[in-house]
């Protein structure tokens, strides 16, 4: 009598490589308009996964989830590291964030605490204070026609708002209405 084989658990391996295979080309474009952090990367799929619930369509496991932040690693695609000293060097670049801003997205991103604090004091090449100061002088043209007071309340709770220490907006406040 000849020996059948179960074709069984060769499709269901080759199922599941097909759909990591998708997965991975979702994720190089996800990955292609910016960093993701791990937390980012899960939610993601976790995301696609109840979508695809809802659509009657067969869910991703976990042990997909799993295997393909795994390749991501491996890849080199997916460091939280490298995705919080990108984030920090972007805010700081483009809206002059301040480092309480910057702590709080980042910890909203999923990335640990410690990792915040090592890679916030390895990446400062510019100081708090000209950051700050940066900020300010391009929104105190809005304030031109308001009184002293009104233009100091309004730079306090801007710097605040944008995530700098109160010592440093005092300081900035001060030097800034100081020059006008």
């Amino acid at each position: 009598m000849p020996k059948v084989t179960s074709i069984e658990p060769q499709k269901k391996n080759l199922l599941f490589e097909i759909m990591v295979g998708k997965l991975m080309e979702r994720m190089y474009r996800l990955f292609n308009i910016r960093q993701r952090s791990e937390k980012e990367v899960r939610d993601y799929l976790r995301n696609l996964s109840l979508k695809r619930k809802m659509k009657g369509q067969e869910e991703i496991s976990a042990s997909a989830i799993e295997l393909l932040v795994n390749k991501l690693k491996q890849k080199r695609l997916l460091s939280d590291e490298e995705f919080a000293r990108a984030w920090i060097e972007a805010r700081r670049r483009s809206k002059k964030k301040g480092k309480i801003a910057l702590k709080q997205e980042l910890f909203q991103k999923g990335i640990n605490r410690d990792l915040i604090e090592k890679v916030l004091k390895d990446s400062t090449p510019e100081s708090e204070e000209q950051l700050a100061q940066q900020a300010l002088v391009k929104r105190c043209l809005r304030w031109k026609n308001l009184a002293e007071m009104e233009k100091k309340k309004k730079a306090f709770e801007f710097l605040l708002r944008k995530g700098f220490e109160y010592d440093i907006v005092r300081d900035t406040v001060e030097k800034i209405m100081e020059k006008r």
